[in-house]
């Protein structure tokens, strides 16, 4: 077999490396997580599962969204990179080709580094990443290049990859990588000559050529009796061909395959010796971005699914005054069920009125507003479009959520109730989210009424943005009375879950949301009046009858 003649180059003295950038704008690497009680009650794990169906991306996904970022330049930095894939598909395409390769190449690069291997695989790894590497650079360069960019983080990548790309020593990698390539091209099949003894059994082997193209299946007789065959058709037996049994164990001819293992050690070695001069290229740069392009590919896939249904994204304006002020907020996983554009809400929490107290019949859509308003504000803090038409948010440190769960066994629910919220109380600040769902309803109303109005009562006094779901209506007849016994700067706010009244005194749900009082004894009057149980009614129908 002919060996290609390799330029004789210096070892090169520049590392061949993209400079370190994080896509999340994050000095430091994530942490992982511990399970929080709102990542179950707000539905966060459908979210990450409408992200993406692969497991390889979705702890890391968890990752970013748990990680509530505080930090308003870290926001902005990431929402202008999301703004740079939704607006250009072909950013979004390259991506997803860029993805696995990116994995290989990771993938390559821990093989390598876990142990050795024969001299053959090793070369022939090391050739494989760099043509990876080299692949993946110049297709996300072209991609960056060809769009218009606002994201300082991708106009920085793009600049890194044109200086990588305009490097003597990089163009000298890509000008030799056919060459070093070659001889592992060419080699396709080997020539094997076998000994017999006089009762032709094998009794010896020897490799008598190694060739650049495939031995095939026997000439017919009359093709090997008048040699019509070209020399470019693949030589060809006198008998069937035979598989060797993948088992090495099972392999006859062990020595044969120690030979055939030297032989081709010695054509490694030339290219071997080529590739030291590239020791100090570094891939960890490249391979280090991977997952940070896979959650903004995967968020713009998914907002853009979802436009396409007719859901409104937009992207929130930043506040520093504690506030969540958003305008025809949808509820995100209510819209991937649904696969339509859920009912609106508006969501107000500032001077105004931090803390609302959520009232409304069962199944009005309370816990669905809950759940919307949480999610909005993880997905605000990672950086990401939320659903909704518009929005001006302030980040939170922390999100503490109070659904219902069922007991435990060891002690009355009102017990466990207490202590869980106890524990929030030991850990909120002012600003926290708190996101309550019929709390204290496992007691008496009277009971709970006296233990809800301690608690808001706290609340005002921290600062706090909060939500709190309740049965208990008689709450807003005392709004007045709390604000008067605690100092703070959380005012108190009344909404309600709204619902049509039939004509037969049924009522059904809007599932609308809205800021106004509760509906009161003059709305249970109308119902007794359509369903015709009115006093009055029933003071007729006693006349009528003459009782």
């Amino acid at each position: 077999m002919k060996r290609p003649t390799l330029p004789n180059r210096p070892k090169i003295r520049s590392e061949l490396r993209l400079p370190p950038i994080s896509l999340l704008g994050l000095a430091d690497p994530l942490i992982d997580p511990l399970p929080q009680t709102w990542e179950i009650d707000l539905g966060l794990s459908e979210v990450i599962a409408a992200f993406t169906d692969q497991r390889r991306y979705s702890g890391f996904i968890r990752q970013v969204l748990m990680n509530l970022v505080t930090d308003p330049q870290v926001i902005r930095w990431r929402q202008a990179i999301l703004g740079d894939f939704i607006r250009n598909p072909t950013l979004i395409q390259a991506a997803q080709i860029l993805l696995p390769r990116l994995a290989s190449l990771r993938q390559g690069s821990v093989q390598l580094g876990q142990h050795r291997r024969g001299l053959l695989l090793e070369t022939s790894d090391r050739l494989a990443e760099l043509d990876l590497y080299i692949t993946a650079v110049e297709a996300f360069s072209s991609a960056l290049q060809s769009i218009e960019l606002r994201s300082e983080a991708l106009i920085v990548l793009r600049d890194h990859l044109q200086t990588l790309l305009g490097d003597p020593n990089y163009q000298a990698l890509r000008e030799d990588l056919p060459l070093l390539r070659a001889p592992f091209e060419n080699i396709n099949s080997v020539t094997v000559g076998i000994n017999l003894d006089i009762q032709l059994r094998p009794e010896s082997a020897v490799l008598l050529a190694v060739n650049e193209h495939q031995l095939g299946e026997p000439l017919s007789l009359l093709d090997r009796l008048i040699g019509s065959r070209t020399s470019e058709q693949t030589d060809s037996g006198i008998a069937p061909l035979h598989q060797f049994a993948k088992e090495a164990d099972l392999r006859p001819f062990d020595p044969l395959f120690s030979d055939l293992d030297r032989l081709l050690t010695q054509v490694a070695q030339p290219v071997a010796k080529a590739l030291d001069r590239y020791v100090r290229l570094n891939t960890r740069g490249l391979v280090g971005l991977e997952y940070e392009i896979a959650f903004y590919l995967c968020a713009a896939n998914l907002i853009t699914q979802l436009q396409a249904q007719g859901i409104t994204f937009c992207q929130p304006e930043i506040s520093e005054n504690r506030q969540t002020q958003i305008e025809q907020l949808v509820n995100l996983p209510l819209a991937l069920r649904l696969k339509s554009r859920p009912v609106e809400s508006q969501v107000s929490l500032g001077d105004h009125g931090r803390i609302a107290l959520l009232t409304g019949i069962n199944s009005g859509g309370k816990t669905t507003y809950l759940q919307s308003v949480g999610l909005a504000q993880i997905l605000f803090q990672a950086g990401l479009w939320i659903p909704a038409q518009q929005a001006r948010m302030s980040p939170v440190d922390r999100i503490f959520t109070h659904f219902p769960k069922l007991e435990t066994g060891q002690q009355g629910r009102l017990a466990e109730e207490g202590a869980r919220i106890r524990l929030i109380f030991e850990q909120v600040t002012q600003h926290s989210l708190i996101l309550l769902n019929e709390t204290f309803a496992s007691t008496s109303s009277g009971e709970a009424l006296y233990l809800a109005q301690d608690m808001l009562c706290g609340m005002r006094l921290i600062g706090v943005r909060a939500i709190y779901a309740t049965h208990l209506a008689e709450l807003i007849d005392r709004i007045g009375d709390m604000e008067r016994r605690v100092e703070g700067e959380s005012r108190f706010i009344s909404l309600v879950a709204g619902v049509n009244l039939n004509s037969d005194g049924s009522i059904t749900p809007t599932y609308q949301i809205t800021r106004r009082d509760p509906l009161g004894k003059s709305y249970a009057e109308e119902i007794a009046k359509r369903c015709g149980i009115s006093l009055d009614q029933i003071r007729d129908l006693y006349l009528k009858n003459g009782l």
